[in-house]
């Protein structure tokens, strides 16, 4: 979804309303059907029709973006994104959303390492699907069942059944042809959160023409017919919900000098929505492996220490058990 790009859509909706008009000019009967209601408008009014499908083919319209640089060319209609607000009932909802993209590596330029770099083993054997490895490698404490041996020259990789000693299993009487292997994760794709919020939104579409005001009224109906046309399917279908379509009056462009005192005119249509926002938090990679460890004078000791006032009970035994508990030293000038 990211952020919603309602100009560039109004864009779309009124340059292809305005190109299928062109070929298929029986849609304008369709845009001025009112005036065939009544037989008095039909009669007096007949000509109408058939001079508004000359006006739109022998007059380009140009649907232009707010604001511009360079000087406009009457006919044309313009899209100014105007106010956008985001709602406050809805602010939190963000923080709670469940919905998660996956990303790979190549998508967005982040690499996953090795588990473990690619290492010579120590031996294979092929029947039992057996590889056995040196167990002081960085990375070989951490290897677990589902990841990934693989081989660095071709990307051939074997999934790794389980870990007894300093020994990697994976599926028995699977052929290996590498003098190097790795170890890669389970999950070769990161995971991240998507947070959303809602905003009210507001567009403002002029429609501009010289001369006869009646070269408006036709260029007004004609973007008007586009948005209710393609409301549902280019609005409503990107998000864009809820939707009101207003009109505002004619009036006199200021901005117009055209010659001999020429006049141009302007009527602006305006359309509110809801739109949903939405951003990807960081990107994180799945946790497949947590080993605990801490550098004491007697050598690394994993698990999970607990400071307590007494050392563990000698019911535990500590080369087995992943936890212990530590007693603080007392310190001697201690009063208590």
């Amino acid at each position: 979804m990211g952020v919603f790009q309602g100009d560039v859509i109004i864009k779309a909706m009124i340059d292809l309303s305005l190109e299928e008009m062109r070929k298929n000019l029986w849609l304008l009967d369709d845009v001025f059907e009112s005036l065939n209601v009544l037989k008095y408008t039909s009669d007096k009014y007949a000509g109408n029709i058939a001079a508004a499908k000359e006006w739109l083919l022998n007059n380009k319209i140009d649907v232009y973006m707010r604001p511009r640089n360079d000087k406009d060319v009457l006919p044309f209609v313009s899209i100014l994104p105007g106010g956008s607000n985001e709602k406050i009932e809805m602010k939190t909802m963000g923080d709670l959303s469940p919905f998660k993209k996956r990303l790979l590596p190549q998508e967005i330029g982040k690499p996953i390492p090795y588990i473990m770099k690619p290492f010579t083993p120590l031996g294979f054997i092929p029947d039992v699907g057996v590889v056995e490895v040196d167990s002081t490698l960085p990375g070989f404490d951490i290897v677990r069942p589902g990841m990934v041996l693989v081989n660095p020259a071709n990307g051939e990789g074997f999934v790794i059944q389980n870990v007894i000693g300093n020994t990697i299993l994976i599926e028995p009487d699977t052929q290996i042809n590498a003098t190097q292997l790795g170890v890669v994760p389970e999950h070769q794709f990161y995971e991240a959160r998507i947070e959303h919020t809602w905003n009210q939104e507001t567009y403002s579409i002029g429609c501009y023409a010289h001369g006869d005001p009646q070269n408006l009224i036709w260029l007004h109906s004609i973007v008007y017919y586009a948005i209710m046309r393609y409301r549902e399917m280019l609005l409503e279908k990107n998000g864009f919900a809820e939707s009101v379509v207003s009109s505002g009056e004619i009036s006199e462009d200021p901005n117009y000098e055209g010659p001999n005192g020429e006049q141009a005119f302007v009527k602006f249509i305006t359309i509110t929505g809801q739109v949903e926002q939405s951003w990807i938090k960081a990107p994180k990679r799945f946790i497949e492996a947590v080993v605990l460890k801490e550098k004491t004078r007697e050598g690394v000791k994993t698990g999970i220490d607990f400071i307590s006032n007494e050392n563990s009970p000698p019911i535990l035994d500590a080369a087995e058990e992943p936890w212990h508990t530590t007693a603080p030293e007392e310190d001697p000038d201690d009063d208590l």
